[in-house]
Order: structure tokens, then C-alpha cells, then sequence
């Protein structure tokens, strides 16, 4: 394995509960983590660890091209010397060392399959389709003898409330969202209710969630495009967002809204093309469109971690459901605080529907703070609560700290810079194929973290896991009572001589962030 990914303590925990599951007889395991917490590495660092001294072959099964894609990219960083090849559409490389393959086009050639020595199920939540339950058949997953299936998910709940343990034996790790949020490798949540002036109580169910139709004309009713326009107006102008729609109308309602108030809006549904597709999301990844409005596209193998609101304007009964789509907006990115989430729904009596506050259990009337802020406050409350009802039997609850949103700064265009106290300044710097990470060592070394260019959200996590584990996390908190004092002189002097212009005396935080700023500039070339 290369030096540019450590794997982080829960995707190793993940590992040794694999290895456990093994050593017991298992076959069949389900590996749970949150969407942002890598999923992919995960599987691919535990594939490599398997495969590589016997020279054994891996199959990667996913049902959506975007979900290929990713373990392409990733395997040169974990695994360089495995071979990889692809089977979709008309490709059908299956003589490497590393197949990545779409269910749907393997399902067409089940009688030419080669052995694989380990099978890889990506959003293992669709395993129980016939075109799964097929392949995996024909590659002897079910077999006494056959090769080890790992599965993969962000929920190990479906929708329809069927259990997934008629293909998988056990689910052999869980890293749970809240705890992500906790230990600080996902973006923490902010939420707000959008009511509507809607009954859901006459809405079907079908197959556990509310019936399509039936939702579509109450949300139509209840002028739904309208009030979506109004709360991201109100709640999350300054964000760039994704709204969830249950029909592909309703996503072209929504964003004509938008549109007719100024606000760059798009609409995506399975009906684009390919390259319309790819061209529609790069818009939104550089913020030349600011929501993007879609119906069944983006819940799954789709990363945009700038994206900072999530819109639920289509309410749902289905947990799995819901957790796949805030988690388009938990990803990390440089400058992102956190992430805020507008649940548009009206009343039920009959129908328990999933928001943020049902999902986390928080009390839907308190609107501060955010999810982990609000948890640590309702429970200081009912702690207190306690213990003013019974003195003498008090229980100690103490709370989990949560990690500091490391606060990125950008230095100049493409050039991210993150201070790490007296170990040196992290630097994320934009190149032609990816983003490079360093750290400029106070001594005037420089440690490259990458030795060839990563995706953004990777390059990000590289750096902060770095601070981790330099235990320089304390000094990155931005709300440090030392960084409202008056600069010192020392420091001001400092940034003039680092060719700073001032326009006025800054605080020692502002000094500080701007020290770390121009350090990143003359250190971009390094």
C-alpha cells in the first residue's frame, strides 16, 4: 500500500471485524458506514490486504455506472500493481486482476463468468434483485466453497422493510452517522422545518413508503415549487444546494421557481443524457448553478461535497431512504461549516414520516444550534432534570466531545491553507488532473502527503487526518478565547514583512489566519 491513504480507526476496525467474521466461518458480511466515510477505500484496502500475496481476482458489482467509476480511481493509490479492467455496455475485460462491473450488463453473460477469489457488492441494499441474486449464484457466493462477499451500504434498511439476510449472514461493522459527525469526519447538520398546507393522511403506502402519485398531487396542491423557492430565499440563499423531488414535474416546477427569482436552478432527472448529465453536475460543482433540482438521480453515487443544503420537498416514510439523501450534503469541503436541512412536509396522523429531528431524536421546537449541539443540550437538560428529581441517586453523564470543524482558509484561487500550529502550515493545492496535499514544516521542510494529484474530498481528508494524528487539533478551534485579543505588534510586523497590506489593526486570530494565508502562497511552488 502507498503512503498517500492511512486508513482512519474505524475503516481498520472494520478490517479486524472482517477478518473475525472469517476466522468464525463467515462468508458473507455487510459492512455499514456512513455515505463521506469511504466506503470504497475501505473495501478496496481490505481487497488488496486479501488478494495481493495469492495473486487472487476481485469482482466489483455495482448497479450504477457512477458507482465504477470511483474504485477505478481509487485503486492506483491503494493497490498500483493490480491490473483492472471494466464490464459495461459494450467492454467486457474480465481477465483482470480487478473487475469493476455493472450487475446489469454481468447478468447478460452469466454463463461466460470466469472464478473470482473475492466479490465486492456496492450499495449492498439492492442485493435482493433477481440480477444479483443471479450473479451471485453463478459466481458461487452461496456455495460451501465459494469466494467471500463483502457487502457495502450506507443503510442496511430497505424501503419495503425486507431483510437483506437471505444473501448476507451478518452485518459485521457498523460506524454510526451521528458518531462521524462526532469525530469529525462528516459535516454536522442544521435543520428547518417548511410547512406546507398538506394532509398526507389519504396517501397509500406501497412497498413501505408514501404512494408517488398520490404524494405528487398533494405536493402539487400545496403549491410545494413555490414554498421550496420561498424557504431556500429565506433559510439558505448563501448555499449551495440540492432539492429532492418525487417527480420529475414537480423538479422542473421547482427550478423554473427558482429561476424566475434569480436564482441559478437546474433540474436532473433519469430522462437526461449521459453528457447532459455530466455537463449539468459540473455546473454545480463549479457554482455556476447554485440547486439543482432532481427526482431519483442523486441519492446514490453522487459526491459533491461543496454542496452545503439539502431540500427534502418530497416527505418519506422510508429511513434508508432519507439518510441516502442528507448524505449528499455531509461530505467535507474547504469553508463548509455544515449543512443545513429544510424538511418540506405537511401533517399526518396516519403516516410516521422521517425528518432530521425524528431521525436524530430532537425535540422539532428547538431550531438552535446544530444536531450534535442540540443532542448535548437536551441531554445536559435531562440530566439536570434528573438530577433535581432524585439528588441521591444521580448518574454521572458526561458528554462526548466533538471534534472541531477544522477551519479551512483560502489563500488564493485553487490554494487551500489549514495552520498546524508549530508542525507547520497544510497546504491543498488545485493542479491540472486533481489536488495535491503538503505540509510547509516550520523548519522550511516539506512533507508531501500526496506524491501524484487525488480528488478534492480525498486530498482534504489526507490533511486532516494528518492533524489528527499529530494531536494538533486544539489548535485549530476558532472559537479559542485567544483569538478575539488585539494582534500583537510582533505579529502585525510579521505580516508586513510577509508583504501583507492592512487596512486596519486585526485581532490575533485575523493575524494569524492571514500569516497562515500568505505562508500557503510562497509555499505553493515547494
Amino acid at each position: 500500500m502507498t503512503n498517500e491513504i492511512h486508513l482512519r480507526p474505524y475503516q481498520l476496525e472494520a478490517h479486524d471485524a472482517w477478518e473475525t467474521f472469517c476466522q468464525s466461518g463467515g462468508k458473507r458480511g455487510l459492512i455499514n458506514l456512513p455515505t463521506g466515510c469511504g466506503k470504497t477505500i475501505t473495501a478496496l484496502a481490505l481487497a488488496q490486504k486479501m488478494m495481493q500475496e495469492k495473486q487472487g481476482r476481485m469482482l466489483w458489482l455495482a448497479h450504477r455506472e457512477e458507482l465504477i467509476e470511483q474504485p477505478i480511481r481509487s485503486l492506483p493509490l491503494l493497490w498500483p500493481e493490480a491490473t483492472h479492467g471494466i464490464v459495461k455496455a459494450n467492454r467486457n475485460e474480465m481477465d483482470k486482476q480487478c473487475v469493476f462491473a455493472s450487475v446489469q450488463t454481468v447478468y447478460r453473460r452469466l454463463d461466460k463468468l470466469p472464478t473470482f477469489d473475492l466479490i465486492v457488492v456496492d450499495e449492498a441494499h439492492h442485493a435482493l434483485g433477481k440480477t444479483y441474486l443471479d450473479t451471485l449464484e453463478a459466481v458461487g457466493a452461496f456455495e460451501q466453497n465459494g469466494p467471500p462477499v463483502v457487502g457495502l451500504t450506507a443503510t442496511v434498511e430497505r424501503g419495503d422493510k425486507k431483510g437483506l439476510d437471505s444473501v448476507f449472514e451478518q452485518i459485521i461493522y457498523q460506524y454510526p452517522f451521528l458518531q462521524a459527525i462526532r469525530d469529525g469526519y462528516l459535516a454536522d447538520l442544521r435543520t428547518q422545518f417548511v410547512k406546507l398546507d398538506a394532509n398526507f393522511d389519504e396517501i397509500r403506502t406501497v412497498a413501505g413508503d408514501l404512494h408517488k402519485g398520490d404524494l405528487e398531487e398533494v405536493l402539487l396542491k400545496a403549491d410545494v415549487a413555490k414554498k421550496v423557492a420561498d424557504a431556500y430565499i429565506q433559510y439558505a440563499s448563501d448555499r449551495k444546494a440540492i432539492v429532492f423531488t418525487v417527480s420529475v414535474d414537480q423538479a422542473k416546477r421547482t427550478a423554473a421557481e427558482l429561476l424566475a427569482r434569480g436564482i441559478p436552478a437546474e433540474w436532473l432527472s433519469g430522462q437526461v443524457p449521459s453528457d447532459e448529465r455530466k455537463a449539468i453536475l459540473h455546473r454545480l460543482k463549479t457554482g455556476e448553478t447554485k440547486v439543482l433540482c432532481n427526482c431519483a438521480v442523486l441519492t446514490e453515487g453522487f459526491d459533491e461535497p461543496t454542496v452545503d443544503c439539502i431540500v427534502m420537498a418530497r416527505p418519506t416514510k422510508s429511513r434508508s431512504l432519507y439518510i441516502q439523501m442528507i448524505g449528499r450534503g455531509t461530505r467535507k469541503a474547504p469553508l463548509k461549516n455544515d449543512c443545513l436541512v429544510l424538511d418540506v412536509t405537511g401533517v399526518s396522523k396516519r403516516h410516521k414520516l422521517i425528518t432530521a429531528p425524528v431521525l436524530f431524536g430532537i425535540e422539532e421546537n428547538d431550531k438552535t444550534g446544530t444536531i450534535t449541539e442540540r443532542l448535548d443540550w437536551q441531554r445536559d437538560r435531562n440530566h439536570e432534570i434528573s438530577r433535581l428529581q432524585s439528588i441521591f441517586k444521580q448518574s454521572q453523564i458526561e458528554n462526548e466531545e466533538v471534534q472541531p470543524n477544522l477551519q479551512w482558509l483560502e489563500a488564493e484561487p485553487g490554494v487551500f491553507a489549514l495552520s498546524v500550529g508549530g508542525v507547520g502550515t497544510a497546504v491543498m493545492v488545485q493542479e491540472q488532473d486533481g489536488w495535491m496535499a503538503k505540509i510547509l514544516k516550520s523548519n522550511h521542510g516539506t512533507e508531501r502527503l500526496t506524491h501524484h494529484p487525488v480528488w478534492r474530498e480525498l486530498a482534504q481528508g489526507i490533511i486532516e487526518d494528518y492533524v489528527r494524528k499529530a494531536g494538533a487539533l486544539g489548535l485549530v478551534k476558532q472559537d479559542a478565547s485567544w483569538r478575539k485579543k488585539p494582534a500583537s505588534e510582533k505579529q502585525m510586523w510579521a505580516l508586513k514583512r510577509w508583504g501583507v497590506r492592512l487596512s486596519r489593526w486585526l485581532t490575533k486570530g485575523e493575524a494569524a489566519d492571514e500569516m497562515t494565508k500568505a505562508i500557503a502562497r510562497r509555499g505553493v511552488g515547494a
